[in-house]
């Protein structure tokens, strides 16, 4: 039953995503703050969502780390397994906390339109660098998971850890586009 409980929650964060897309898929063509919008476009909720998603992606970062590092000794020492556990924990809660922060961004007000897939620039590059979000996601819970090899284990981290130097290469292009548009 247990092993069953990681698939579950993974393909409902990917639904829930996936879900939530659809909902704000042409929310930039108007700009009033009404429903879920208007719930939160504040500037409160804003911060937290910044928040969130920032604090979220260190500490999945920093969990992933760790996590190579030991998966990387194979040890049956207890401190490495308590080591391991933390690990994993910190890789959960970043995963939770940079998937749902990312989810009340995509309300903020003025935020475009995710159907500009071919239009906008910044959106083309937002897209394909959450595409590797859920890809970093999605290796970084296997790398979590007991029930894998401790090599299988490995490359997932690995894969996740170099995700992140690809969702951070977009995230600047992003950048450089939305200040040149």
């Amino acid at each position: 039953m247990r092993r069953l409980a990681a698939p579950t929650l993974l393909a409902a964060l990917v639904g829930t995503t996936l879900l939530a897309a659809g909902m704000v898929a042409a929310h930039g063509e108007d700009d009033s703050l009404s429903g879920i919008r208007g719930l939160l476009g504040g500037f409160d909720v804003r911060v937290s969502s910044s928040f969130m998603h920032s604090i979220g992606a260190i500490l999945l970062v920093g969990g992933l780390l760790k996590l190579h590092s030991h998966l990387r000794k194979v040890t049956q020492d207890e401190n490495e397994l308590t080591r391991q556990l933390l690990a994993c924990r910190l890789v959960w809660v970043g995963v939770a906390m940079n998937l749902i922060g990312g989810l009340m961004r995509l309300f903020e007000p003025g935020h475009p339109s995710l159907l500009e897939f071919f239009a906008d620039r910044w959106v083309t590059v937002m897209l394909a660098k959450h595409a590797f979000v859920l890809l970093m996601a999605g290796t970084s819970i296997h790398a979590t998971l007991e029930s894998g090899t401790p090599s299988a284990r490995l490359l997932s981290a690995r894969m996740a850890l170099a995700s992140v130097v690809v969702i951070g290469a977009l995230g600047a292009l992003a950048g450089v586009i939305s200040t040149t548009v």
